[in-house]
């Protein structure tokens, strides 16, 4: 099931990506609950992820969110540069080799100042924007959370599933 969120930013669309942003670490610490590191750090299939290493990859995109969110906060407009998450901020970081509850207690933190911060906002400041290196569309603050929210709900519901087979072969 793949959840939608509208992109028109209304005061009710702003408060379910609140709702989904905040469930993630929730979410992520319910599906690790009880599973050793060893475990976690096993690909959940093949070809595919470690549940460390899908969330080394939700970190590494909600830098590049958070970041553009703050500049889009600070100063009017500002160009980002393209920097991907995976291909250049996760090789430089390498949260996959850091140990599980390190990154879960990283990623919670991380969540914390970000919801701080967005949930603060005034309206017509979720409507700032950025615009990225090489592109010429602009994307608000409520455009880039709630891609960060939807992408981390489509991360969710994969490891809900591929846990669930794993427990239920």
């Amino acid at each position: 099931m793949k959840k939608q969120i509208p992109t028109e930013q209304t005061e009710a669309n702003i408060q379910e990506v609140l709702r989904l942003l905040s469930e993630t670490p929730v979410q992520l610490e319910k599906l690790s609950k009880g599973s050793s590191e060893e475990r976690l750090r096993k690909p959940l299939g093949a070809g595919e992820r470690s549940f460390v290493e899908a969330l080394a990859h939700l970190l590494n995109c909600e830098a590049r969110t958070a970041e553009a969110i703050q500049l889009a906060l600070m100063r009017s407009e500002p160009l980002i540069p393209d920097i991907h998450p995976e291909r250049d901020l996760g090789k430089l970081l390498r949260y996959d080799q850091l140990p599980f509850d390190e990154l879960l207690a990283y990623f919670k933190f991380r969540r914390a100042v970000l919801l701080k911060v967005l949930s603060s906002l005034k309206e017509s400041q979720w409507s700032r924007a950025v615009r990225e290196e090489g592109k010429q569309r602009k994307e608000s603050v409520y455009w880039r959370a709630r891609g960060q929210a939807l992408h981390e709900l489509e991360h969710i519901q994969y490891l809900e599933r591929k846990l669930m087979e794993s427990r239920n072969p």
